[in-house]
């Protein structure tokens, strides 16, 4: 690893290891997989710069939205051969310590409490599908391609496992792991993996996937930022309890009620007047 990532209060910032940049700038930052050569596959230094990419953005507090997206013409094909190649020979206790860099970096991701868009074209196989069930929702092309290609190696999408229940339906998933299928990005919408495609088909890929991901961008900073983060904390609260009623909802909304940002939004909305947090993409 070359440099290492600055924490970040401002709201620009620019760090970059050897395959993966941060940027910001505008209260939005972009966590960018650049590996294009190796169509931005895993390896073990690339995990542990994502890792230490999300956690400056966890002390980067002006940060509002992050979008993860890949550099050239792929998100990512998944696990770098030479890195799968490298854990074909290690131990059992050696495996275990390989994966859990491989969990570490899923689960820093996941529980970044701000939204998470995964801007997508090209391929998504392997660990990328898991990469982005960690977002909070996905843009793609409608060109975009996925595969839990796992099987068809004799392996399974085991670290991933936890996010892509949290998404794909469950006997979408099973079909797919077990059967090493590859599907498109109206397939992937269907099967609850990606909320929106992009332009049309024949359409220039990079210009449409920017302007989709810049509307979701907009109206994510339309909305009040502690709100967005009490949301993200309640949804998965009440996710890992199997979304219960009880009293965090309650309370949830009684904070907001009686909070800053909730004063404030209800007194801007009966002025007429702007909140004070909107702002939107140049």
């Amino acid at each position: 690893m070359t440099d290492q990532p600055t924490k970040s209060t401002s709201d620009k910032f620019h760090t970059t290891l050897s395959f993966v940049s941060l940027r910001g700038g505008g209260q939005t930052a972009k966590l960018l997989l650049n590996r294009p050569d190796h169509a931005n596959a895993f390896s073990a230094q690339m995990m542990d710069e994502i890792t230490a990419h999300v956690v400056t953005l966890k002390a980067a507090t002006d940060v509002r939205v992050l979008v993860v997206t890949g550099a050239g013409k792929h998100f990512s094909a998944g696990a770098d051969l030479a890195w799968m190649q490298a854990s074909a020979k290690l131990s059992l206790a050696e495996n275990l310590k390989d994966a859990e860099r491989l969990r570490s970096m899923f689960e820093a991701l996941a529980s970044l409490d701000i939204p998470k868009i995964a801007a997508i074209r090209g391929a998504v196989y392997g660990g990328a599908v898991g990469l982005v069930a960690c977002c909070d929702f996905a843009v793609a092309h409608p060109s975009a391609k996925f595969c839990l290609s796992e099987a068809k190696l004799g392996l399974l999408p085991a670290v991933i496992a936890p996010y892509l229940l949290r998404k794909i339906k469950i006997g979408q998933l099973r079909r797919l792991a077990l059967s090493g299928l590859i599907f498109n990005a109206s397939d992937a919408k269907e099967f609850g993996l990606l909320e929106v495609i992009s332009g049309p088909q024949d359409g220039p890929s990079s210009d449409d996937l920017e302007l989709a991901v810049n509307t979701e961008i907009n109206a994510l900073l339309a909305c009040g930022p502690q709100a967005q983060k009490a949301i993200i904390q309640l949804l998965e609260g009440l996710r890992s309890k199997g979304n219960p009623q009880g009293d965090e909802t309650i309370q949830a909304i009684s904070k907001a009620r009686t909070g800053a940002e909730g004063q404030a939004g209800l007194g801007s909305f009966f002025s007429k007047t702007p909140p004070p947090w909107t702002r939107s993409l140049n």
